[in-house]
């Protein structure tokens, strides 16, 4: 009773940032992406790939990504990719519990800090190196 209290707890702690996820997922339903709420572990996502994701990860204004992670939903630009980097994204919804609504400000706020101290936004970012230990991107990482 107490874990399914804590997961509700979760849910509503992330809720402001997966339903921005969501919105992004209903813009591109009718490219009908694949959806489906996979779980890694303990934790659970709504995950969707293909469609109208494929050219909006591909041309996203930061650059080309294989995959994004919003609160407790996770684009991709196919099931492949999905697959490739599923636990580096999951690792991104674990901490979207952690920090709920403040997480994209403290995401934003740790890569200007990186910046400003002579390395990467992206690459450098805490939230990023702590994902990049999960999947097999973690062996490209130098």
């Amino acid at each position: 009773m107490l874990k399914r209290l804590l997961k509700l707890l979760k849910l509503l702690w992330a809720l402001p940032v997966t339903m921005f996820g969501l919105l992004v997922l209903l813009l591109a339903a009718p490219s009908r992406p694949k959806v489906a709420w996979l779980r890694m572990g303990s934790t659970g996502a709504l995950c969707a790939w293909g469609g109208w994701l494929d050219v909006w990860l591909q041309r996203h204004p930061f650059g080309s990504m294989y995959a994004a992670t919003l609160g407790h939903v996770v684009l991709a630009r196919d099931l492949k990719k999905m697959c490739y980097c599923g636990a580096h994204e999951y690792e991104h919804v674990r901490q979207t519990e952690r920090w709920g609504v403040f997480l994209p400000l403290a995401y934003v706020l740790n890569g200007v800090w990186q910046v400003l101290h002579g390395r990467r936004f992206y690459r450098d970012n805490a939230f990023e190196v702590a994902a990049y230990c999960f999947g097999p991107e973690r062996f490209e990482r130098r």
